[in-house]
């Protein structure tokens, strides 16, 4: 770095790729150097989005999200265009500031750029999703991020099994299923609950559901709060579901147009 140094100094530096190379070699460890360096840079119009996702996540490991985030604005500010990196580092510090929605935003936008995001980001995504209760978007998102990884997560590869298994109707199948996942190191998180609830609710009964989540409270893995939030969750997810089924069995006989005209105002517009 006090080479890159000397090179602002003397006025050397002359294009935006020799910058990010010493940049990206000392990020994890000169954050605050690096953005003293990254500021002359920036006042002689030698910075690409490469340097910029560097000290974005320099500055996103050292815990300043902000600042990161500031920089991620700042890209856009100045018409710069981001890149995949910049939108993956950009999810990352907007779920750690629980920004979930803006971070789905950001994933996207990746998306749309036929590119695939960093397999890191898709457990925080998952994970704020289920925080907000968007059950079926983040079990969308284990899937494909099983669909698109090589070798995803194999936390996500048993929420799917749980899905699947929730097709027995068996709450000690699901607990089965559980246990063999624990002991295999993965612990118990809000996806796994989650992707219970989205099972029990499209394959199975509450009642089993709740019999999960009072097995795993009485072994003291959920807490009694715990268990009450997820009960909550399961009879609102199952609302939706069956709501969703009326729906789509309106549509299959063509009753949704009539009812509409006939100025039914519960039907979604």
């Amino acid at each position: 770095m006090k080479l890159l140094a000397g090179i602002i100094k003397l006025n050397l530096v002359s294009t935006p790729f020799l910058p990010s190379h010493f940049l990206n070699q000392h990020f994890h460890f000169h954050c605050t150097f690096s953005r003293e360096v990254f500021t002359p840079l920036q006042e002689k119009g030698c910075v690409s989005v490469e340097i910029y996702n560097v000290l974005m996540d320099s500055l996103r490991l050292s815990g300043e999200v902000k600042k990161a985030l500031s920089l991620f604005d700042e890209i856009k500010e100045i018409d710069m265009k981001p890149d995949s990196p910049t939108y993956n580092i950009a999810i990352l510090c907007l779920v750690a500031r629980g920004e979930i929605q803006e971070a789905c935003v950001c994933h996207n936008k990746i998306i749309e750029m036929s590119c695939i995001p960093f397999v890191a980001v898709y457990h925080p995504l998952a994970k704020g999703l289920c925080e907000i209760g968007k059950i079926d978007e983040a079990m969308m998102l284990l899937r494909d991020c099983l669909g698109n990884a090589t070798n995803g997560p194999m936390e996500f590869k048993y929420c799917l099994t749980l899905i699947q298994i929730c097709k027995f109707n068996d709450a000690e199948k699901v607990i089965d299923v559980l246990n063999e996942m624990m002991q295999q190191g993965f612990p118990l998180c809000n996806v796994v609950c989650s992707a219970i609830i989205s099972g029990m609710c499209k394959h199975g009964t509450i009642e089993e559901a709740r019999k999960v989540f009072s097995n795993l409270r009485d072994r003291k893995l959920l807490t009694e709060s715990d268990t009450i939030v997820y009960d909550e969750l399961l009879i609102d997810h199952m609302k939706k579901k069956t709501a969703d089924l009326v729906i789509s069995r309106l549509k299959f006989f063509g009753l949704e147009s009539k009812l509409k005209s006939k100025g039914c105002k519960l039907l979604p517009s």
